[in-house]
């Protein structure tokens, strides 16, 4: 087995591509526009549920008729809840980011979003408690902000928030695998684009950018080109 691994090991590493966030969204956009919709980007890389560097290259290359699920805001959403915020409300606020008082450099940085709130929504037994709000901004865009962090796994998930899976061509969510019975096996997406931000944080699959301290890297393959004794 370890052979026959070895010998197929330049198509086992390239079976999946993991694009960064800029080409991933430059790519979603090409195929929504190709027939290619629905298409699902999938950010693995959020351990907080509060990292905006999806949301921020989405606003950056104005991506439309897309579905962001979801950005935790618990501190926003408190604030947002105590004021009685209702659907038709203005929206503009920073969203995500690092927490006040922690280092936290996977989380991107808060992201100004400036739109209407379109649902606030009470949490069910199938999205955990608490509430949930959707802001539209841009050219049909949907932002849920989340009082923690989600992986949504079935596309039924977000249509129980009120939306209409007719107005998106791109689903983005916070997931690497858990979302492929639901979006992929389930028939959902036309496309599927797995994305990372730019830097090395936890999970990536940039392993020769790390700060190794005990081997080195081209020891290994694909970042080296080492023997294989299959004894």
């Amino acid at each position: 087995m370890a052979a026959w691994t070895w010998r197929h090991r330049a198509a086992l590493v390239s079976s999946v591509a993991i694009h960064p966030m800029r080409d991933g969204i430059a790519k979603a956009s090409e195929a929504a526009r190709a027939g290619g919709a629905p298409v699902v980007l999938a950010d693995y890389s959020d351990r907080s549920g509060r990292a905006t560097w999806l949301l921020a290259e989405v606003l950056a290359q104005g991506l439309e008729r897309t579905l962001i699920a979801t950005v935790a805001a618990p501190a926003l959403l408190g604030r947002l809840l105590t004021g009685g915020v209702k659907a038709g409300d203005p929206f503009d606020a920073e969203v995500g980011g690092p927490v006040a008082g922690e280092a936290e450099p996977s989380a991107g940085v808060p992201v100004r979003v400036t739109g209407t709130v379109c649902a606030v929504v009470e949490g069910t037994t199938g999205r955990g408690a608490g509430t949930w709000l959707c802001v539209a901004f841009g050219r049909g865009n949907v932002l849920v902000l989340s009082p923690y962090l989600v992986q949504i796994m079935e596309p039924s998930e977000l249509w129980d928030l009120g939306l209409t899976p007719e107005d998106f061509d791109v689903v983005a969510i916070k997931s690497r695998v858990h979302f492929r019975r639901g979006f992929d096996d389930g028939g959902y997406a036309q496309t599927i684009l797995l994305v990372e931000p730019p830097e090395p944080f936890v999970g990536t699959v940039h392993l020769d950018a790390l700060p190794y301290q005990h081997l080195n890297v081209a020891d290994f393959y694909p970042y080296g080109d080492p023997a294989f004794d299959a004894g």
